[in-house]
């Protein structure tokens, strides 16, 4: 039933784990308005045919009577007299999202990911939501809670639920947002040695950043649905959620470094792009440049030597000569294909580009500005809450105004200048030798003090 005070109503949905062992699930809710049209989302990132996954789909009106609904289209349907009911079951498989564990739901191995903005209709807002779980199954979220059990959730999309059983929670206070770390399975490391990692990157990205993202944040840890190799992860930043899905490693040093450098990277996105008011493509800026960025971070806290942070920065080269479209598309024009063919160029090409402009204003600025300034600029002006602005736009004027950077950002940026890594640093004490396999960084022999302070 819906609730609410005075006309103020707010959709209820419950969700109920059917059964664990055949991952199926069956949501119901109530609208406080009827409707004719209702649509799910089919595909995610590289997760398709996600509304397949809809069973028994069946609509309700006022008075309690089933409406006739008819289905158009893979996750659309309609019908022709309004309903404020809904109620369906679906199979959260893991085999829809191959690739894709951390960013749609899936249920295995007595715990279940919930996402719901491929779990209910589209467009649904501020809605709360009931769970009906197994017994010693418990869920975890950084969505509010109303009284014990149900959870206020602003905005579906957004809202993502981790439940099992064995869940651990880990709490911690950073400045002033409240920080949980959720653990699923077990691992080669301790719970409390795991929360201790994310705090210390917390910590040093609001120093870079000049403040928190959000009063509230959680992460989430889990290992895959089904077997994996130790050194894989997948994960995503939603709201204010990170979502890292992870091989487990034998070692507790390697498995504590894994989870840390995938963290840099996540938690990071608390800021960019998911505290900004910022629109549009720019996946570029905000996962490639992010990806340096969360670099940099690493070799900060002693997480990656110098020497591991030249080596990633040639790996990230050898991956830009090896894409084929390296002198065709921008990074612009890359970020609009990022899911059809040119997400290595987001990645590679981004991070390699955000380690050549780190440089240049370093230089410029005789080392008083960095690509971190610009992060914190950005955050500034743009934080959420103000007006919304294309996030192309902002972006490349804040890294254009960080100093004499416009020639920089057009050649690599919104065009496809090619780029001879060799030639660009060896001004800064650099020596790249390809004459290997890989690519591979050196200091010069001999660096003057302005290339050493460098």
């Amino acid at each position: 039933m819906a609730t609410g005070a005075g006309q103020q109503y707010v959709p209820v949905v419950r969700i109920e784990i059917l059964s664990p062992a055949t991952a199926r699930i069956k949501v119901e809710g109530q609208l406080a308005a009827g409707k004719t049209s209702w649509s799910f989302r089919n595909v995610y990132a590289r997760a398709t045919r996600l509304a397949e996954r809809i069973e028994n789909f069946t609509l309700i009106d006022d008075n309690g009577a089933n409406v006739p609904v008819h289905q158009s289209l893979t996750g659309e349907y309609q019908s022709q007299r309004a309903a404020t009911r809904f109620r369906y079951e679906m199979k959260l498989d893991s085999a829809f999202n191959r690739e894709s564990e951390a960013n749609v739901s899936w249920m295995a191995h007595e715990r279940a990911l919930l996402m719901l903005g491929d779990l209910l209709p589209l467009n649904l807002k501020t809605t709360k939501i009931k769970f009906a779980l197994p017994a010693r199954w418990s869920v975890s979220s950084v969505e509010s809670k109303d009284g014990k059990e149900d959870f206020i959730v602003a905005d579906a999309e957004a809202a993502v639920f981790l439940a099992g059983t064995n869940l651990r929670e880990r709490h911690e206070q950073i400045a002033d947002m409240d920080f949980a770390f959720v653990t699923a399975g077990e691992w080669a490391f301790d719970d409390r040695s795991a929360t201790s990692a994310a705090v210390d990157l917390l910590k040093q990205h609001v120093e870079t950043m000049g403040g928190v993202p959000q009063r509230r944040a959680m992460v989430m840890l889990s290992p895959f649905p089904q077997a994996v190799s130790a050194g894989r992860w997948n994960a995503e930043t939603r709201g204010a959620t990170v979502v890292l899905i992870s091989g487990r490693a034998s070692s507790k040093t390697v498995g504590l470094s894994q989870l840390s450098v995938a963290l840099a990277h996540e938690l990071f996105h608390l800021w960019v792009p998911n505290s900004v008011a910022l629109d549009g493509e720019y996946d570029w800026f905000y996962e490639g440049f992010t990806l340096y960025q969360s670099l940099q971070t690493c070799v900060r806290l002693r997480l990656l030597t110098f020497r591991e942070y030249l080596n990633a920065i040639g790996r990230a080269y050898d991956a830009y000569l090896s894409a084929p479209q390296r002198e065709k598309l921008s990074l612009l024009d890359a970020s609009r294909r990022r899911w059809t063919g040119a997400t290595s160029l987001v990645y590679s090409k981004g991070m390699l580009v955000a380690f050549l402009y780190d440089l240049e204003l370093r230089k410029q600025s005789r080392g008083k500005r960095s690509l971190g300034n610009v992060y914190r600029e950005l955050f500034r002006r743009y934080k959420n809450g103000g007006s919304r602005a294309d996030g192309n736009t902002a972006v490349l004027a804040t890294l254009s105004n960080a100093g004499e950077m416009k020639r920089f950002t057009e050649r690599y940026i919104e065009k496809a200048d090619p780029i001879d890594l060799g030639a660009i640093v060896k001004p800064f004490g650099l020596r790249v030798d390809s004459t290997s396999a890989v690519t591979y960084i050196t200091v010069a022999d001999s660096i003057n003090r302005a290339q050493r302070e460098l």
